[in-house]
């Protein structure tokens, strides 16, 4: 595994390589005619545009439809094995000898293919999989991309349930995951035409999903990094901590969030760069005219018990640098006593856990009013989890 300081570390040989394979890995599974690959960059644009602004009006089985369903895997699962790699690459999932998963809303078994990528020590483990999503197509064509990803043998048991979520879905298991799936939930849409929060919603939610895990076992989820997917899971983890789960990752405390990604304001967030991206996606981006410049995502790895008491003077470090109003630049960063905002150019990221050295006398940023911290010269204070 990678530092643990970093949340998401430089992509490896096995992710690149692997992102490579995948473009012919898809067209085993899914195969083009010639006329659908020249209307390929259109289908994925006009998926894009529902997905990112028509959400409401898309219907539950989109990717059952073998347009949308292709434009997905040709797109959309390379973004999300890349952002979820470079995530799982650094994370302590801390999976028994025999680990069993359970990926709600799987997909196309996005989750499944980036953990094989990231994490090749977990390859020769006696690995199980549920993967449930209503689209069995999906599931079916991802599970055929996975095993080409594995080089026609695949050594994790993988089971497929093409139904909605609910009710008791397998054994319990180790890792509860659901990763793009909170705007997919009915309640979130009725929450957004509320233009209010459930949280009672969110309580039955993390209340059917702790009957899902084995004693230690451990949520997590994704999501795009924009701010109604963020507000989200700050609610989720709002609900988690009052019911005595602890946020493994990736808070530094488990006091209330100050981003909460509300109407006004910044949201928790971590973005990195695009470096390692293979060619065969930039051209599709570049045909149905879409960003490949940076991905961002958020998320949230819970576990049962307390919170341990947090590290006043750890930070973790929530945004890119930004020039300050005063002069100079800085970044924001999330700490047990709430937004602050790290001063100076120290080779740190978006993402980074850093210990810092509090000042005698506080200022504070005249723009959040978040208090000012200077980053430790020459980049060093990092913090292990």
């Amino acid at each position: 595994m990678s530092d643990p300081t970093i949340l998401l570390p430089s992509p490896s040989s096995d992710l690149v390589a692997g992102l490579v394979r995948l473009e012919q890995a898809i067209d085993r599974a899914r195969p083009l005619r010639g006329k659908h690959r020249a209307t390929l960059p259109r289908e994925v644009a006009t998926l894009s545009e529902m997905l990112t602004y028509e959400r409401d009006s898309l219907p539950p089985d989109y990717m059952s439809r073998p347009a949308h369903l292709s434009a997905y895997l040709r797109w959309f699962l390379p973004w999300n094995i890349y952002r979820q790699g470079r995530l799982l690459a650094g994370l302590p999932l801390d999976l028994p000898a025999e680990p069993r998963l359970l990926d709600v809303g799987a997909g196309p078994l996005t989750f499944a293919c980036a953990l094989w990528l990231a994490r090749p020590e977990l390859r020769d483990r006696p690995l199980q999989i549920l993967a449930v999503d209503r689209s069995e197509a999906a599931l079916k064509a991802g599970r055929q991309v996975l095993t080409e990803l594995a080089g026609g043998k695949l050594p994790w048991r993988i089971e497929l349930q093409g139904r909605a979520a609910g009710g008791r879905m397998g054994p319990p298991c180790d890792l509860l995951v659901a990763a793009n799936l909170l705007n997919e939930l009915g309640g979130e849409r009725a929450s957004r035409r509320r233009r209010g929060p459930d949280q009672q919603g969110d309580e039955r939610l993390l209340e059917a999903w702790q009957k899902q895990l084995a004693p230690d076992g451990r949520i997590l989820l994704v999501e795009r990094g924009v701010r109604t997917a963020a507000a989200r899971l700050v609610r989720l983890r709002a609900a988690a901590l009052e019911h005595d789960w602890q946020v493994v990752a990736p808070c530094p405390h488990g006091e209330a969030c100050p981003l909460p990604g509300k109407r006004s304001g910044s949201w928790c967030h971590f973005a990195c760069d695009t470096a390692g991206m293979p060619a065969w996606v930039e051209r599709i981006g570049r045909s149905a005219q879409l960003p490949t410049e940076r991905v961002s995502l958020s998320f949230l790895l819970l576990g049962r018990g307390e919170t341990a008491a947090a590290d006043p003077d750890v930070v973790r470090v929530v945004s890119d640098n930004f020039a300050l109003d005063g002069g100079g630049r800085g970044r924001y960063g999330c700490t047990a006593d709430g937004l602050v905002v790290l001063t100076g150019r120290g080779p740190v990221v978006s993402g980074e856990l850093v210990r810092v050295k509090r000042p005698d006398r506080t200022t504070r940023d005249p723009r959040s009013g978040a208090m000012l911290l200077p980053l430790p010269v020459g980049g060093g204070g990092r913090r292990r989890r």
